[in-house]
């Protein structure tokens, strides 16, 4: 059995003491009833409150190996207002760490009359923060020492987000939301003060890190590199595998316009939302032609089952074969007579969709990829 005795001598006014590990202290409440029971008061009955007041604290002490009695953790409650209808409390929670007392946590009134607040490491202590979610040890992360915050990472940089989930998709989304004119989206704020140099914006890579390409600026100069526009089309049904996020032709096939129709809101056409139905291109020097296919985007963000690119703008090639001759820097691109094909225009004047910027010889039929600056166009072929 226990030994239990209460005196009031030692640590405080009276002190309870037993030598063993069962409850110390037990408050029972056996009321029946809905309201709150047990009650533990720290009452604090002043007879004249002011503000700053210490109103109670909470410690835990332990012997340290010295044999010393140290606190290693209290809460502490302080009076930040006193005046009536508008009282203010605050909470601070310290916990020892190397051999000091470390303001870890504070909850209320910072100052009276001020904003209520929750203040992690008030102190600025070498106190790191993490949140752990239930597959994530480090869901958030402040590391104190380096000042860097990470979601889903301990950060290498000031601010890090990491994800690796499947099915997760995007791995950040921004909404501001609000149906109105002046919500605008990110800000972007780098570089020299007097925008001088190669300024950085948006920086893109691949999945093992290998850069893409980028934004930059430079005196007023926003430059995107490498770059490369497309427009969102529509192929031919028979060409189209609406399961399949494979390519539906190779990449630089020529793409002519069959016809235009809109994107829809809420059942109408946008006014601005062009959408082209293609098809490879069918004829020699086609004036309808639109761009060179880049890529299959079906079952992609958007969820559509039938919506692939055409390049347009910008870097690429085009699928050419040698009608037109062998093709020299400089030298238009135009649609053959092979469906989809393109070949060094000969006409005067041509409807081009690109400029070489590589020769290019041709040993026979075969087809092959040129490097082009695309760009729709007439033109005029060399003389």
């Amino acid at each position: 059995m226990a030994l239990t005795k209460i005196t009031g001598e030692g640590y405080g006014v009276g002190t309870i003491t037993t030598d063993d590990n069962t409850a110390t202290l037990t408050l029972k409440s056996t009321d029946a009833d809905g309201s709150v029971g047990p009650v533990l008061d720290l009452v604090r009955d002043s007879a004249s409150p002011a503000d700053g007041d210490a109103v109670g604290i909470i410690k835990f002490l332990a012997d340290n190996d010295a044999g010393q009695s140290t606190v290693y953790s209290q809460a502490f409650t302080t009076l930040r207002d006193a005046s009536d209808g508008a009282e203010d409390g605050q909470t601070i929670n310290y916990v020892m760490a190397n051999g000091a007392l470390a303001d870890h946590l504070r909850m209320g009134r910072g100052s009276a009359g001020g904003q209520s607040e929750t203040v992690f490491n008030e102190g600025s202590a070498n106190i790191d923060f993490r949140v752990e979610s239930n597959g994530n040890p480090n869901a958030i992360f402040v590391d104190a020492s380096a000042d860097r915050v990470g979601i889903g990472t301990a950060p290498s940089r000031p601010f890090e987000v990491y994800g690796d989930t499947a099915g997760a998709g995007y791995i950040a989304e921004f909404q501001h939301d609000g149906n109105n004119v002046n919500r605008y989206g990110i800000i972007i704020q780098v570089g020299a003060d007097d925008a001088s140099g190669t300024n950085y914006a948006v920086i893109f890579r691949d999945g093992d890190g290998n850069s893409q390409g980028s934004i930059t600026f430079s005196g007023g100069t926003v430059t995107y590199g490498a770059f490369t526009a497309h427009h969102p089309c529509i192929i031919p049904d028979s060409d189209n595998d609406e399961s399949s996020t494979e390519n539906a032709y190779p990449y630089g096939t020529l793409l002519e316009t069959t016809s235009i129709s809109y994107s829809q809101k809420d059942g109408a056409d946008t006014e601005r939302g062009l959408q082209y139905n293609v098809q490879k291109t069918q004829s020699a020097n086609s004036k309808a032609v639109l761009g060179a296919y880049g890529s299959s985007m079906n079952n992609g963000p958007d969820e559509k089952t039938n919506l692939h690119q055409a390049l347009v703008l910008g870097d690429g090639h085009i699928l050419c074969n040698n009608a037109g001759g062998n093709i020299a820097v400089g030298d238009g691109i135009c649609s053959s007579a092979t469906a989809g094909i393109g070949q060094k225009a000969t006409a005067n004047p041509s409807m081009i969709i690109g400029i070489s910027q590589e020769a290019v010889t041709f040993s026979g039929s075969e087809t092959k990829l040129v490097p082009v600056q695309y760009g729709l166009q007439q033109f005029v072929p060399w003389s």
